[in-house]
C-alpha cells in the first residue's frame, strides 16, 4: 500500500467530549496506521470508554463483510475494543497474586488476525486490530509473522507515555539490549529443573534458561500433564522475597495455567464480531516478565513464564519452539 492510498482511508472519530489532550495522542495512532505495518483500526479508550478512534476499514486490503453497513462494521470494532479493555482490567486484577506488576500489555493472536491492548497509564489502554499476513497454516501460532506489528504496537505505548512525561515500561522487551547475553540451558550436573507430573518430551528441559523461560506445562483435556521450571535457579533469586517464595509463585502459575484455556476461550468469544477463529497464542506481558497461552489442538495447550521483562521477546519464541516440536512428534 502506498501512503496516498492509506491516507485516501483513514477515517477519524472522536468521542463528543473531546479535549486537547487527545491532539499529539491521535497524532501518534494515526502515524501508526499510515507507517503501513498493517494495523487497520486503533483506538484509544479512559476507563473503558472510547476516546477516539482510527481505521482503514474503507481500504480493500481491510477484513470485514461485504454485506454489513460500514457504519455498523466501525461500531462492531470500537464495541469490542471496550469490552477487550474490560477484559484486561480482570486479568490484571487476576494476575495481581502473582506479585509482578500491572499487566502492561496484552496479545491475541488467531489464525488470521492479531489484536493488542496495551496499557499507558493507569486506566488508559490502546487497542489495536491488525490482519496476519499470508495464510498461517502452521500447527501453531508464530509470533515472528506478526512482530513487526506487536513491536509497533508497543512503541506507540511507549510513545504515548512519553508524551506524560512517563517512561517506557519496554513492552513485549524488544528495548533490551542482549547482545553478547549467554542464552545458554539451565540444565547441567549442579542444577536440575523442578518437575511435576508425567515425564516432558525431549528437548524441553533445553527451552528453559534464565534469560529465557523459566516455567513450562502442557495442559490435556483441563488437567495438567506435566511441569518443569527453574523457578529456584540461583540467577532468579532477586525475584522472590519474604512475600512471595518460590513454592507461592510456582502453585499460582499452576492455577493461572489450569485456567488459562477458558480465559482464552472467553477472549475470543469477546471479539468474535471483528476477528474470525479461536485464539491460538495469548500473551499477557506484565512488568516482570510475561505469561505465554500457545493453543496445539481444541484439548491442548503450553502454558510458558518468563519473570524477566528483557526476556519477553525471546521466551515467546522459545515457547513457540516447544509447541512446533511438541505438535511434530504428537
Amino acid at each position: 500500500m502506498t501512503d496516498p492510498e492509506l491516507h485516501d482511508a483513514l477515517v477519524e472519530e472522536t468521542a463528543e467530549q473531546d479535549v486537547p489532550g487527545f491532539l499529539k495522542k491521535r497524532d501518534l495512532c494515526r502515524g501508526l496506521l499510515l507507517s503501513g505495518c498493517g494495523v487497520y483500526h486503533v483506538a484509544h479508550y479512559t476507563t473503558g470508554v472510547l476516546d477516539f478512534a482510527l481505521d482503514l476499514l474503507d481500504h480493500p486490503s481491510a477484513p470485514g463483510p461485504d454485506e454489513e453497513d460500514p457504519s455498523q462494521h466501525r461500531e462492531a470494532y470500537r464495541r469490542v475494543g471496550a469490552q477487550l479493555v474490560y477484559r484486561v482490567s480482570e486479568l490484571h486484577r487476576r494476575l495481581g497474586e502473582l506479585h509482578t506488576g500491572a499487566l502492561i500489555r496484552t496479545v491475541v493472536q488467531t489464525r488470521t488476525g492479531l489484536v493488542f491492548c496495551n496499557s499507558v497509564v493507569g486506566n488508559e489502554h490502546i487497542v489495536g486490530f491488525a490482519a496476519v499476513p499470508g495464510a498461517d497454516t502452521g500447527p501453531v501460532a508464530d509470533p515472528s509473522r506478526v512482530s513487526v506489528v506487536d513491536q509497533a504496537a508497543a512503541r506507540l505505548a511507549s510513545d504515548l507515555r512519553r508524551l506524560l512525561r512517563q517512561r517506557s515500561q519496554n513492552p513485549g522487551g524488544w528495548e533490551a539490549d542482549t547482545d553478547g547475553e549467554t542464552t545458554s540451558p539451565a540444565t547441567s550436573e549442579e542444577f536440575h529443573p523442578h518437575r511435576s507430573g508425567a515425564p516432558s518430551p525431549d528437548g524441553t528441559l533445553t527451552a528453559l534458561r534464565p534469560q529465557g523461560l523459566h516455567y513450562l506445562s502442557h495442559h490435556r483435556m483441563g488437567e495438567q500433564e506435566w511441569a518443569v521450571d527453574i523457578l529456584d535457579h540461583p540467577d532468579l533469586d532477586p525475584f522472590f522475597n519474604r512475600g512471595i517464595t518460590v513454592a507461592d509463585r510456582r502453585d499460582r502459575y499452576q492455577r493461572l495455567a489450569g485456567d488459562l484455556s477458558l480465559l482464552a476461550l472467553q477472549v475470543g468469544r469477546d471479539l468474535r464480531r471483528a476477528v474470525v477463529g479461536n485464539v491460538t497464542r495469548l500473551v499477557l506481558d506484565v512488568e516482570m516478565g510475561a505469561v505465554y497461552y500457545y493453543r496445539l489442538s481444541p484439548d491442548d495447550y503450553l502454558v510458558g513464564v518468563t519473570l524477566s521483562q528483557d526476556s519477553v521477546a525471546r521466551a515467546d519464541e522459545d515457547l513457540a519452539a516447544v509447541a512446533r516440536r511438541f505438535t511434530a512428534t504428537a
